[in-house]
């Protein structure tokens, strides 16, 4: 028995020098919520991608689907459960290994009974079933514009030879583009009763008002006032505006990082939030969310500061994006003091550790599967992490270590006094 517990008590501090105190925290709070799908009942003409053209002259255009927004909407509401550090969202392979159990179709999925429900969420083992219904997803346009020409050169200039006199026009332009949705959702228990049917909505203008005279253009949005002269691309303005050009939105990918500078993007994380916060009222817990003023702690930078002196930061992948390999999750964020760019080494269950005795698993050897960095800062607590180098996939509990740079031999040595 002293052996046995000796090769615990060692097994058990190696594990909590790779894996670090999170895991158990997390595994203690979190629930787990399965989103099973969203219906599109907004009619919104995907084909164009604006939603402004009648959907029978954009079937015209083109025949191909281009916003899967029942996909789409499913896979942003997952990525915000995953932002708040307290929700788990069940994985899609989780979602299928499920209904291939119950021989459910993705038809069959949308009319389960009570019963049915309930035996999905001891299966999935989750806490509540979110289900969605996308009752609008629009976007307006209010435009007009005005235009004068101006002549430089008087009347005997005008009459001489073409370009004796300088002609330029002065253009004033106004629009006015407002993106809505409208979601209704539905919360389900473990026993597959209905908890709360929160009707959800979603608005925001993009307001412009500009000129141009020549080369110059001076513009304001809501985000502020530009002057640019020449063509200046939009991702060089001091304050970009929302894409909201029905051509641009065709070439960008739904739920994509680019789908979040549209208009339809910032509003469709806003319904989401809202979703989110509605979930949070009815099954708790009680927490501040990533998108709430966090409280003012004097402790915080010394936290901050006590965590980095303990030894190098270690964290959790909470989330892969199958779709999307530099969207990766990980349960280390600003409290931690890391840096865009910033590389962690990632470790997955490597050969299994055994007791003499009786042969029982006790713990895993961690194996070294590749290196990631930091793309994004989110919250205090999450992060996005991509891909530098892999050798195996992803998957949700590996664990990720700050890379250390090792001191180079000459530090080692002790310097040549020149004389």
């Amino acid at each position: 028995m002293k052996r046995i517990f000796s090769y615990l008590l060692v097994i058990g501090f190696g594990l909590c020098f790779v894996i670090g105190p999170v895991a158990v925290s997390d595994a203690t709070t979190k629930k787990r919520i399965a989103v099973l799908y969203f219906e599109d009942h907004s009619r919104f003409d995907s084909p164009t991608g604006c939603g402004c053209i009648p959907s029978f002259i954009g079937n015209l255009i083109s025949k191909k689907k281009r916003w899967d927004l029942e996909a789409g909407f499913a896979k942003m509401l997952n990525r915000k459960l995953v932002e708040t550090n307290m929700y788990e969202p069940v994985s899609k392979d989780e979602l299928l290994d499920a209904m291939a159990f119950m021989t459910l179709s993705r038809h069959g999925l949308k009319k389960l009974n009570q019963e049915q429900r309930a035996t999905l969420a001891k299966h999935l083992n989750a806490d509540v079933i979110v289900v969605g219904d996308i009752q609008k997803f629009n976007q307006e346009r209010f435009r007009t514009n005005a235009s004068r020409t101006l002549r430089e050169g008087g009347r005997e200039a005008q009459r001489g030879p073409v370009g004796a006199s300088y002609i330029a026009p002065v253009i004033l332009r106004g629009s006015i583009h407002r993106a809505t949705i409208k979601l209704n959702m539905k919360f389900y228990n473990v026993s597959g009763n209905t908890i709360a049917e929160p009707r959800i909505s979603a608005s925001r203008d993009h307001n412009y008002i500009g000129t141009r005279f020549a080369s110059l253009e001076a513009s304001r949005t809501e985000e502020g006032t530009n002057l640019a002269f020449g063509q200046t691309k939009d991702s060089q303005r001091k304050n970009p505006r929302p894409i909201v050009k029905p051509v641009e939105l065709n070439e960008i990918q739904f739920a994509s990082a680019e789908y979040d500078r549209t208009l339809f993007g910032i509003v469709t994380n806003e319904a989401l939030i809202k979703v989110v916060l509605a979930l949070r009222d009815s099954v708790g817990p009680n927490f501040i969310t990533p998108w709430e003023p966090q409280p003012e702690t004097a402790e915080k930078g010394e936290k901050t500061a006590s965590t980095a002196a303990d030894g190098p930061i270690k964290g959790q992948i909470l989330y892969v994006d199958a779709e999307n390999p530099d969207m990766i999750y990980v349960n280390i964020g600003s409290d931690r003091g890391i840096a865009i760019n910033q590389e962690f080494t990632v470790y997955t269950k490597g050969k299994p550790v055994r007791d003499i005795d009786t042969g029982e698993i006790l713990t895993h050897v961690p194996k070294q599967i590749g290196t990631l960095a930091v793309s994004e800062i989110q919250t205090g607590k999450v992060s996005i992490f991509r891909v530098v180098e892999i050798v195996e996939p992803l998957k949700r509990g590996d664990v990720v270590r700050e890379t250390t740079p090792e001191p180079p031999a000459s530090e080692t040595e002790a310097p040549e006094k020149q004389e």
